[in-house]
């Protein structure tokens, strides 16, 4: 264990030293205050609120600390296990331990802009069940809440990604999903999503927050000392998982037959060629196959179980286009690989490389909202106002066009080398992600609050009429984007950097 903890600062620095630019290691460092002064910022509101809004509060305290934990375990499985402190290729000729490993993706787990959002809510919701009442009790059993389900959301993914290693393992885990996935959907079209929650272990850990305010030790005492156990065992055997499955070798290509390989049918013009090489990229790379698949299914289920409202909507089309953005738009040229010297050498227009790496990323984008607003709509509460559904229209192209001019202007200004050959690579490091998922989502949520509070007029052109010149502004952006990688200083960087790093 001491020898691990050791091996993983060693990583942290060497992490350190390779981000050599001033301004990133600065905006870093002030993202972590700005995260500190947030949590202070909430931890003090629960003076501020009134009786019903403190009632509220505590009935949807379970609901929230459940959800929670869905992220915590459904976020490593998405990630294959967990981010990495540096990438594995950079440390072949070093024994990195298992537990190493491990510690690391613990460690990143909170560089994910939902995660920090949930826990600020997490942290809000604490303050507000213990006010009058003792802060530091009730914050104590919210902590090791977050520690339980965070560290075993990474244990079960380590055990998924060990029996994802064999073909038997592989269709027990689909399986799994397959019935999960379908149970969900039957919890919530029969309207057994409540009962699934008030028997969950949510509503033990918001009453021990609660007896911890209050001063009732006993409640309070037993619960945290229980997750504080849960926790410390999933720590032991995440770290045993993680190297058990570290070490099963893997069957991939051992009884694959020799038939010829299927080629596409040419297409009429070199950007529908280009264009459909980018769509085959994002298929073939397991990080992004996976990806788009929990993209493609999760919000939606999430938007249809939880009933939301019309208005809310609205503003779900920004959340779901900021995470399809990360997907691979902020680094899209990394679709390429080391294949971009030869694209790069090919007789067309440079921009139409650009060009396809921006409609493919609109086509993910659009398709993940399109998909989450659909699914959401079908247990929305009452019947749209025509505003609400020019609204939510609005909201989807704006987001849209936010998400994907921000992605090609980071692309081009900020390229990254990624492989995207094993299940836990990305498409840029931990941190340019977690700054990349605040720029991407800020933007995209002012747009749906804008288009929200235009759709309270009850004129259905109003919200429509206040898209237009965001996506404007998105377009203008996005083609000075194609304008940079016509610059072949500009294009001969990116295709170095993707192709080398």
């Amino acid at each position: 264990m001491t020898g691990s903890l050791a091996q993983l600062g060693a990583l942290l620095a060497l992490r350190w030293q390779m981000a050599r630019t001033p301004g990133l290691r600065l905006a870093i460092v002030l993202a972590a205050l700005t995260v500190l002064w947030l949590l202070h910022l909430v931890v003090g509101s629960g003076d501020l609120l009134d009786a019903p809004t403190l009632a509220t509060a505590i009935d949807i305290a379970p609901a929230t600390f459940f959800g929670f934990g869905v992220l915590a375990v459904i976020a490593p499985l998405t990630a294959g296990g967990g981010n990495e402190v540096v990438p594995p290729d950079q440390l072949a000729v070093y024994p990195v331990r298992p537990t190493t490993q491990f510690f690391g993706g613990l460690l990143l787990a909170p560089l994910n802009l939902v995660w920090v959002v949930q826990l600020l809510v997490l942290a809000g919701l604490t303050s507000y069940l213990t006010l009058d009442g003792s802060l530091l009790r009730g914050a104590l059993t919210t902590l090791t809440y977050v520690l339980c389900l965070t560290i075993s959301g990474q244990m079960l993914a380590w055990f998924v990604v060990g029996l994802r290693q064999t073909q038997r393992g592989r269709r027990t885990v689909s399986a799994a999903g397959i019935a999960l996935l379908l149970t969900s959907i039957v919890a919530v079209r029969s309207g057994h999503g409540n009962v699934v929650l008030d028997r969950s272990p949510t509503r033990s850990v918001t009453a021990a927050v609660i007896a911890g305010g209050d001063g009732h030790l006993a409640r309070w005492g037993t619960t945290t000392v229980l997750l504080l156990l849960l926790a410390a065992a999933a720590t032991v055997l995440g770290a045993r998982t993680c190297a058990w499955a570290l070490r099963r070798p893997g069957d991939l290509g051992l009884n694959r037959h020799t038939d010829p390989v299927r080629r596409r049918d040419a297409k009429s013009s070199a950007l529908r060629e280009l264009v459909a090489t980018d769509r085959a990229s994002v298929w073939r790379a397991p990080a992004l196959r996976r990806g788009g698949l929990v993209l493609a299914i999760l919000p939606g289920l999430i938007a249809a179980g939880a009933a939301v409202p019309w208005d809310s909507m609205i503003v779900l089309p920004g959340l779901v286009a900021a995470g399809a953005g990360l997907l691979f738009g902020v680094n899209a040229f990394c679709l390429d690989g080391s294949g971009a010297v030869w694209l790069a050498s090919l007789p067309h227009d440079p921009r139409l490389v650009a060009r396809a790496k921006a409609i493919v990323l609109a086509e993910t984008v659009l398709a993940a909202v399109a998909v989450a607003a659909v699914a959401g709509s079908l247990r929305s509460p009452g019947a749209p106002t025509a505003a609400q559904l020019t609204a939510i229209a609005a909201s989807g192209i704006t987001c849209t066009a936010l998400v994907v001019a921000g992605g090609l202007k980071m692309s081009t200004k900020r390229p990254h080398r990624a492989d995207l050959r094993g299940p836990r690579d990305a498409v840029a490091p931990p941190g340019a992600l977690a700054i990349a998922s605040a720029r991407l989502a800020l933007p995209a949520a002012f747009a749906g609050l804008l288009l929200g509070s235009a759709s309270q007029t009850g004129a259905w052109w109003w919200p429509p009429l206040l898209a237009l010149p965001l996506v404007l502004l998105a377009v203008l952006s996005v083609l000075r984007s194609l304008r940079r990688y016509d610059d072949p200083f500009v294009r001969a960087r990116i295709v170095q950097t993707v192709a080398s790093g």
